[in-house]
């Protein structure tokens, strides 16, 4: 996180959408410590997330939005975690001479294989 949070800002915004609510918590590293700035959790309609599966989007998306309004963070800058069953990993080799588009297309093609669109 030290690295995510070296970059450009010195704030994250962390979100955590779970089964009960959305939460947002903005962190700002200061000396080498990380500090809790500001946080905001808002409820979410029952069944709009079904065991890690969010099933209204749109209930989800303005909670997110209306946490964000409330909590007018100073980053863009987010971290979303997800539950290790939803990873998919998959090392794909590719020639190191490859364009950064070249590269990009090449995922796309190879993600369409494992990760159900539909």
């Amino acid at each position: 996180m030290l690295g995510i949070l070296g970059r450009k800002s010195k704030t994250l915004l962390g979100v955590d959408i779970s089964s009960s609510a959305v939460k947002l918590l903005e962190l700002s590293l200061r000396g080498g410590k990380y500090k809790i700035e500001n946080y905001v959790i808002r409820q979410l309609p029952p069944n709009a997330v079904v065991e890690k599966n969010i099933n209204d989007i749109d209930a989800v998306g303005e909670n997110i939005r209306h946490a964000i309004s409330i909590l007018k963070p100073s980053t863009k800058e987010a971290a979303i975690a997800v539950a290790g069953s939803a990873v998919i990993t998959k090392i794909i080799e590719m020639n190191a001479a490859l364009t950064d588009s070249e590269m990009e297309n090449q995922i796309i093609v190879e993600a369409d294989q494992y990760i159900p669109i539909h």
